[in-house]
């Protein structure tokens, strides 16, 4: 069993959606997360 904990939370910038919901109609697959929802763990 590893000691390391990896936390995967949830991206800031969608909420965790995965996508930004566009004002004109439709959506746009996060840049930040690439539509995962997950924050990526920067090392």
């Amino acid at each position: 069993m590893s000691a390391v904990k990896v936390e995967t939370k949830e991206c800031l910038y969608c909420s965790g959606k995965g996508y930004f919901q566009l004002l004109l109609g439709g959506s746009e697959t996060c840049p930040s997360c690439g539509g995962t929802g997950k924050q990526k763990e920067s090392k």
